[in-house]
């Protein structure tokens, strides 16, 4: 008769034969001898997860541990497990347990770093030292470097992210992802040509999947190729990928075949995984391009009850109606369509509160009228996505880098209406006509600006988001604040909570948590706990100081800060209706000392056009602590 250990050998065997049932079974028999045999349960553990039963794996694997702490090889399946079953911070924890009792253990420092970036940079920094000490231990594994070079480029270090996919080529010239990606970061950078090289590499390597097909299109789609994009997307379409649907409308939108976007509008919209959203805004778009907005009003209306994709997409039917509201003339009934509707949507975020400040016009008997382009012989730069692919702060920071640009190289900016440009004190001219499209243009549109990039400098363009300024140099803070000034009409909304504060204050210190879709995505939070013991610190050198409270979710955070009675806006008033951010941005513009959110492009960009501040601090996620914000350097 065999011992347990001969019969484990043999189980063993099997399981890594790929007879997963006969090895599974084997286990369960040595259990039911020995129930607390370690081996017996991290392994039918494993059958299980093999077998996509998680929940099992996870309590096998977690009984084994607990039995055997000591055990690398079971936590770092346990975390795996975990993983797999979206328990992502107990993963964490485990796959740090192993390294805790095996730092170099290579797969533990892989798995953690591939796991650990969140949305919005949360955990990025570290997820990129843990993936850079997996390389260190295990140079010759193509897939860390692969890892890390999508990380790399996440982070807007593209060159390195460029040299960490062509070292994984090296030691593995077939790997499909790094020769996508490699296709990517080179076409950010701008080189098209490489950038094409590799993408068509991928494609012999895999022809019939989809999302090399989506990427070559993009490749197209950026050098203002369109029929070419279209075949792409409409390949990659074919094959499966959701997300090149709306690609294909988007891109018979800017060939003027408005037909054929509609037809297959009318195919994608009923289809699992359809990005809805896109497609309604482009639906809008070519009604109202058609002169068709009494359709539109009738379409838009029945489809808020027409389940598409698998639900029903309301904020966006609303959105149409609200922006024929506001193109009728009707601000007051565009905000009211929208006024008891909670969402992240950034068409509605614009119409919204377009229709606000109009409704706030029309009180006030003044009246708007944007000029048209005085100087047709210039070339052309314009954003169409400006005012729909972000909300308030991300449409400034895009227009400041699309205004930067546009002064080098003599250019004259066209800009469609959003929230910014109706806000400020800017008077771009409306487009004059329809430019190219220029997607991934931010690394190139950095580095004219910076003088770092020496290559094509595109004119008469359509600048497509996301778009951002990487660095803010004390040499531009005159000019960017010189364009950002609030109009002097929107004073007796902004003005009257910042005059309240210094009534009953000589330091003003203004706070800004966010919280809402930073819960929702994953961005990093700002825990009020490091302002509270920041400002216990601080109040007592303070002259007469004053705390505004500056948030999405002030019930939530309030009671932290009461020791310091805290002032919000519903306390300093007046009442703006949906336009109660504008508000908060002004007083944190005006402000003695400024605390911003972490990752909060709102709060930075109020501390970069704040003139007033002797202080600006941020939320120090390596410590928990705050440190100072030095917005222009």
């Amino acid at each position: 008769m065999k011992t347990i250990s001969e019969r484990l050998a043999t189980a063993l065997a099997d399981h890594r034969d790929g007879h997963i049932d006969r090895a599974a079974d084997a286990y369960r028999q040595m259990l039911k001898a020995d129930p607390n045999n370690v081996d017996a349960l991290h392994l039918l553990g494993l059958t299980e997860l093999q077998a996509g039963r998680t929940d099992q794996a996870v309590a096998l694997m977690a009984r084994a541990v607990q039995l055997a702490p000591w055990m690398v090889e079971a936590r770092l399946n346990l975390a795996n497990a975990l993983s797999q079953r979206g328990d992502r911070d107990n993963a964490l924890a485990m796959w740090r347990s192993v390294l805790a009792l095996d730092p170099s253990n290579t797969a533990a420092w892989h798995a953690l770093g591939a796991a650990s970036a969140g949305h919005g940079g949360a955990g990025r920094a570290g997820a990129i030292r843990a993936l850079r000490r997996a390389a260190r231990l295990e140079p010759t594994r193509a897939e860390i470097h692969h890892d890390l070079g999508l990380l790399l480029r996440q982070d807007d270090q593209n060159e390195e992210a460029i040299a960490c996919q062509r070292q994984a080529l090296s030691l593995q010239p077939g790997m499909l992802s790094a020769w996508m990606s490699l296709g990517n970061a080179l076409l950010e950078k701008g080189e098209v040509l490489e950038a094409e090289t590799a993408l068509k590499r991928a494609i012999c390597l895999a022809p019939h999947r989809p999302e090399i097909w989506f990427n070559l299109g993009n490749l197209h789609y950026r050098n203002a190729n369109l029929e070419m994009a279209l075949t792409c997307y409409r390949r990659s379409a074919a094959l499966g990928l959701a997300a090149a649907r709306a690609r294909v409308v988007a891109t018979l939108v800017d060939l003027r075949r408005d037909g054929e976007a509609e037809v297959a509008l009318v195919a994608y919209l009923p289809l699992d995984g359809t990005d809805v959203s896109t497609c309604l805004e482009y639906l809008y778009l070519l009604l109202v391009r058609g002169d068709r907005q009494s359709e539109a009003r009738s379409l838009f209306s029945r489809l808020e009850t027409v389940p598409m994709a698998g639900r029903l997409y309301p904020v966006e039917c609303r959105t149409a109606l609200s922006a024929l509201d506001l193109a009728d003339g009707d601000p007051a009934k565009a905000v009211a369509r929208l006024e008891n509707l909670r969402s992240d949507n950034c068409w509605m975020f614009t119409v919204r509160s377009l229709a606000a400040l109009e409704r706030t016009r029309r009180q006030q008997g003044w009246h708007w009228h944007r000029p048209s382009n005085h100087d047709p012989t210039r070339p052309r730069l314009t954003s169409t996505t400006l005012g729909n692919r972000g909300r308030f702060a991300h449409n400034v920071l895009e227009y400041v880098l699309l205004r930067l640009y546009a002064q080098q190289r003599g250019c004259i900016l066209e800009t469609p209406d959003w929230v910014g440009g109706a806000y400020f004190e800017l008077d771009d001219p409306v487009p004059s006509g329809p430019l190219p499209p220029w997607p991934f243009g931010r690394r190139i549109l950095n580095g004219f600006v910076t003088g770092h990039y020496q290559g094509e400098a595109p004119v008469d363009r359509d600048a497509l988001s996301p778009l951002f300024l990487y660095d803010y140099p004390l040499a531009l803070r005159d000019r960017v604040r010189s364009w950002l000034r609030p109009r002097r009409q929107w004073a007796p909304w902004i003005d009257p909570p910042v005059n309240a504060l210094r009534a009953v204050g000589k330091t003003i210190v203004a706070i800004h948590i966010r919280r809402g879709d930073f819960l929702q995505y994953g961005y990093p939070i700002t825990e009020t706990q490091s302002y509270v013991d920041w400002l216990r610190r601080l109040w007592p050198t303070l002259d007469k100081p004053v705390l505004y409270l500056a948030s999405d979710d002030i019930p939530g955070v309030r009671a932290a800060f009461r020791e310091f009675r805290p002032v919000t806006l519903h306390d300093a008033g007046p009442a703006w209706p949906g336009l109660e951010f504008l508000q908060d941005f002004h007083v944190l513009t005006q402000a003695d000392i400024v605390g911003i959110s972490a990752a909060s492009g709102f709060s930075q960009l109020a501390a970069r056009l704040n003139k007033n501040a002797v202080l600006c601090v941020e939320p120090d996620l390596a410590t928990g602590g705050i440190k100072p914000f030095v917005g222009w350097v």
